[in-house]
C-alpha cells in the first residue's frame, strides 16, 4: 500500500479539460487556467489528508516503539533510506536488499521498501507478549519482512508463514533458509473458507499485491494454488495473527468463526477491504466482519490512511483486535 505524494498537474490545472467559461463561448483553445497557488495546496493537502496523518502517526509509532534485539532505531532508518535510495534501480526483477546486514532477496525493489516502512518504520505488527516464545501466524506474507520483524522482536518465537503466490513463496522460502530463521514453517498455499484448488490473481508490474479476489487488483491471467483453511493451524492458541490477504480475509475470518478457532487467537492486526464486493450479498460487509469477533470476545482499533483504489473506492483498513479478557487483565 504505497503512495507517492507528489504534486499531480490536475492539481495545479483544476479538473482535467476545466476550462473558462467565456473562453469556450469565444471558442479558445488554449491550456486551462490555473488555480492560485495557495487553493492548489489546499486542494492537494485535503486530497490527502488521511495519508499525511498516516504517515506521521507512523514516525511517532516509530520513534515511542521499543528498540528491537539487534538492530537498533539508527540502523532501521539508516537501512530504510538504502532501500529508498535504491529504489529506482531493478523496481521489476529479482533484486536484494540489505537489513541488519542480511541479504534480503525480493520480487521488486519498489514494493520491498513499502513494505520495510509498513512494517519496520511504522510498526504496524508491533506486539507485545509476555511468552518468550510466542506462536505466530504470518498471513500473507510475502518476501518474509513481517516474519524478519517477528523473529527479532521475538527470537525464540514459533511462526508458520502463508504464502499464495508461487513466485513470492519461492522468494519468501530463500531468505528463511538463507537467513537460518529457526522455528519458521513456509506453506505455499491460499488461505479459504474451503480446500482444494482455486484461481490466484498475480498483481501488476508496479506491485505485489496478488489476491484470490479477481476484480480487486486486476492483475495477469490466474494460476491454480492450493487453498487450505487457517483453522488447521491454530491448535492450542495464537499469541499473534497477522492477515494480510487482498480481500480473502472475510471468508478466511468466517470460517475461524464457524469452526470455533477464533477464540483460540489472543490478538491479532488485519488489514481489511472495505467496499470491496467479494463478499456474501454484493456488499461492504465490514459490520458482519466486526461482529465475527466482538462475539468471540475482542476489542478493536481502526487506522485508515485514506488509501483507495477503484470506484467505488476500495479502502484499506488496519484494524487490531485483542481479546477483552486480556485487556482487563
Amino acid at each position: 500500500m504505497q503512495r507517492k505524494l507528489e504534486m499531480p498537474k490536475e492539481a495545479m490545472n483544476g479538473r482535467p479539460g476545466l476550462r473558462d467559461r467565456s473562453q469556450q463561448e469565444a471558442g479558445c483553445t488554449d491550456q486551462p487556467r490555473h488555480l492560485p497557488w495557495g487553493e492548489a495546496v489546499k486542494r492537494w493537502l485535503s486530497d490527502r489528508e488521511l495519508s499525511i496523518f498516516s504517515h506521521l502517526s507512523g514516525f511517532r509509532r516509530f520513534c515511542r516503539g521499543g528498540e528491537l534485539p539487534g538492530l537498533s532505531k539508527a540502523a532501521i532508518l539508516m537501512d530504510y533510506l538504502r532501500m529508498k535510495c535504491g529504489q529506482g534501480m531493478e523496481k521489476s526483477g529479482d533484486g536484494i536488499v540489505r537489513i541488519a546486514g542480511r541479504p534480503w532477496a525480493c520480487l521488486k525493489r519498489g514494493a520491498a521498501t513499502g513494505l520495510y516502512r509498513q512494517i519496520f518504520l511504522f510498526r504496524d505488527y508491533e506486539f507485545r507478549s509476555a511468552n518468550p516464545a510466542p506462536r505466530i501466524l504470518d498471513c500473507g506474507a510475502n518476501i518474509g519482512l513481517a516474519t524478519l520483524f517477528f523473529k527479532l522482536s521475538y527470537p525464540q518465537s514459533q511462526i508458520d508463514a502463508f504464502e499464495a503466490d508461487p513466485d513470492l513463496a519461492t522468494i519468501l522460502e530463500r531468505n528463511v533458509q538463507g537467513n537460518e530463521l529457526s522455528n519458521v514453517n513456509v506453506h505455499c498455499c491460499a488461505l479459504a473458507k474451503g480446500e482444494g484448488e482455486i484461481d490466484f490473481y498475480p498483481s501488476g508490474t508496479t506491485t505485489t499485491n496478488g489476491s484470490v479476489q479477481a476484480d480487486l487488483w486486476r492483475g495477469g491471467e490466474p494460476v491454480r494454488v492450493q487453498a487450505r483453511r487457517l483453522s488447521e493451524w491454530i491448535g492450542d492458541e495464537v499469541d499473534f495473527l497477522k492477515m494480510d490477504i487482498e480481500g480473502a480475509e472475510s471468508e478466511v475470518i468466517a470460517e475461524l468463526s464457524e469452526s470455533g478457532a477464533l477464540v483460540r487467537v489472543r490478538e491479532a492486526v488485519v488489514e481489511y477491504h472495505h467496499n470491496h464486493h467479494g463478499f456474501e450479498g454484493g456488499q461492504s460487509g465490514l459490520a458482519r466482519f466486526l461482529d465475527f469477533w466482538e462475539r468471540a470476545g475482542f476489542s478493536y482499533q481502526l487506522s485508515a490512511d485514506g488509501a483507495g483504489i477503484g470506484w467505488p473506492r476500495v479502502h484499506f483498513f488496519l484494524i487490531r483486535f485483542r481479546r477483552v479478557a486480556d485487556l482487563k487483565g
